[in-house]
């Protein structure tokens, strides 16, 4: 498996830097082999090879726990049920999810960008990884709600509703989704300076442990919520917690392109008009992370995983940043490998913890 990631990577990268100098069709061509590579990439990995799969795996064959299967969105549950209805394995599970989340994903790239293999790069460098790799519902998940971006910036207010909805069945968490009807696809001054602002007063917060979810009432966070506060009470919420935000430079790199996006703005928006609301998006990724973890690091964490999907989008729109575009391709891929990289060594040492 790794040397099937190093392989998709290295040449989407590689071939990222000729995209413009090849014809269409061509890159039509490429486009679906990547796909079709990393769906057999993700069905295909063993149980034990990435974190997450041997939970999906004791799911898959468990009979008899359907309180646990209760907690899971009704679309998992139906999937497992025609799967094991033809005797199929947990890798079957696996395939299922990429045929749906990747397509999502690549059909994005290909209509909101004009370099597609470059976005593909920032894709696969991390968000395949996590998503397709880890956590399969989420990453569905995700791709309905990049499409419920395009959407909303294409004034498609219905559809929209619809593709955040469908989110919303392949993982709860994505009905937080909705809060993509409260922006404007503008960015005036006051909204500029509160953006400014988010990180450093954040970064208190979250470093001082403000509690400001826990003002939220049991009966209003759902079961979902109160099984996170037992864990935390029971000081067992550091096993799902992920990497902390102090030796998470992942995080930092997304703190650093957001600042870029906003300075930028108004240069940038001119050649990629979805950067406004992507900017806004990855901003409630990261109210997540500083406001709720002090109650949850679970869902402070996986909340800010599933808004920061928009990053996908602010690394595309950095490409516009600078000049010339060679310039700005090495830069992207630069950190791109970087994203990369430290992906793999975060899996590699999560599953060794795990052991």
């Amino acid at each position: 498996m790794v040397i099937s990631l190093l392989l998709l990577f290295g040449i989407c990268m590689s071939l990222s830097f000729i995209e413009e100098q090849l014809q269409n069709r061509d890159k039509v061509l490429l486009y679906g082999v990547f796909g079709i590579a990393m769906i057999f990439i993700a069905g295909m990995r063993e149980v034990g090879v990435v974190p997450d799969a041997d939970a999906y795996e004791e799911l898959y064959y468990n009979d008899t726990d359907s309180v646990a299967m209760m907690l899971y969105e009704p679309s998992f549950n139906f999937i497992i049920d025609i799967l094991q209805s033809f005797s199929l394995g947990v890798n079957a599970l696996f395939f299922t999810y990429a045929i749906i989340s990747i397509p999502l994903h690549l059909t994005l790239f290909w209509k909101i960008s004009r370099l597609p293999l470059l976005t593909l790069t920032i894709y696969i460098s991390y968000y395949f990884m996590m998503h397709e790799m880890v956590q399969i519902r989420a990453g569905v998940a995700a791709g309905f709600f990049l499409w419920a971006i395009y959407l909303y910036v294409e004034k498609k207010k219905f559809l929209t509703l619809i593709f955040i909805l469908l989110a919303t069945l392949f993982h709860y968490s994505a009905a937080a989704g909705l809060v993509i009807f409260f922006f404007s696809n503008r960015l005036p001054n006051w909204q500029r300076i509160a953006l400014y602002a988010l990180v450093p007063i954040g970064l208190i917060a979250y470093f001082s442990h403000f509690e400001a979810a826990s003002l939220i009432p049991d009966e209003l966070g759902g079961t979902r919520l109160m099984n996170y506060r037992e864990l935390e009470e029971k000081g067992n919420s550091d096993l799902q917690e992920g990497w902390k935000l102090e030796r998470n430079l992942l995080i930092w790199l997304n703190f650093l392109v957001y600042y870029a996006c906003i300075y930028f703005h108004d240069y940038i928006v001119k050649h990629f008009k979805y950067v406004t609301i992507a900017i806004k998006v990855q901003a409630i990724g990261f109210c997540f992370l500083f406001f709720v973890y002090g109650i949850s690091k679970v869902v402070g964490n996986r909340m800010n995983d599933f808004f920061s999907v928009a990053s996908i989008l602010l690394w595309t729109a950095s490409f516009y940043i600078f000049c010339p575009n060679l310039l700005s391709k090495l830069l992207s891929n630069i950190i791109s490998t970087f994203r990369f990289v430290s992906s793999m060594v975060a899996y590699a040492l999560a599953l060794m913890f795990m052991k």
